[in-house]
């Protein structure tokens, strides 16, 4: 694996091998490295110093990255992202074809997140697929580049919403929402979707809202 990798050479001596290690590739190692460690101690960095309320951006090509830090301990947090999730979701947010009465989400796993429209209906766009209070819930996209409900669960994406203690009355709350590219062609109309300053982040800043309501 290492000589695959060039950082080990090796030459015959009678019936013995010698191995020994390839400066050359041993360098190219180090640059890599150095420039990990620059970048996650930037993201490191960027996290310590961020302000409780400002919601943070980060991009790859299939997964989109959002935090926020609130006012709560960890456990309040988290229970407040759950149990407030129909203030938390836009109403306009709609792809029934009546307006939403309610969202609701279904603590656990194997549940739903739906919204109910006024007459009774209900539009079932995610599962709750982990559920571990007070440190993180992952639940799945079921909403396709055309936004219509894609029922092929190999065709949808997942968010992890992670709740991180930063001291008694402060939780750094992290959004992850990967693999996108299951939605399969069209897949970045999603992720440009969910990016957007009304996707994520507006989830995240009225999310900050219903936290900050609850010290009043």
């Amino acid at each position: 694996m290492l000589k695959d990798a060039g950082l080990v050479g090796d030459r015959a001596v009678g019936t013995r091998r010698i191995y020994h290690l390839d400066p050359a590739g041993i360098s190219v190692l180090r640059s890599q490295l150095d420039r990990f460690w620059a970048q996650a101690l930037t993201a490191y960095k960027d996290a310590v110093e961020q302000p409780a309320g400002e919601v943070m951006t980060q991009t790859h090509a299939e997964s989109v990255h959002k935090q926020v830090v609130v006012n709560a301990g960890v456990e309040r947090a988290f229970s407040l992202f759950i149990e407030r999730f129909d203030a938390i979701k836009p109403r306009e947010h709609n792809i029934m074809a009546v307006p939403i009465a309610e969202t609701v989400f279904e603590p656990r796993v194997g549940g739903n997140i739906y919204d109910r429209g006024v007459d009774g209906t209900e539009c079932r766009w995610a599962r709750v697929l982990a559920y571990e209070p007070p440190s993180r819930v992952v639940f799945s996209w079921d909403i396709n580049g055309h936004w219509q409900i894609e029922t092929d669960p190999a065709k949808t994406s997942e968010v992890e919403v992670r709740f991180i203690a930063e001291s008694a009355d402060r939780t750094r709350v992290e959004v992850e929402h990967r693999n996108l590219e299951r939605h399969g062609p069209g897949w970045e109309a999603v992720r440009d979707g969910v990016e957007h300053d009304a996707g994520w982040p507006l989830y995240l800043q009225r999310y900050r809202g219903a936290v900050d309501s609850e010290q009043h």
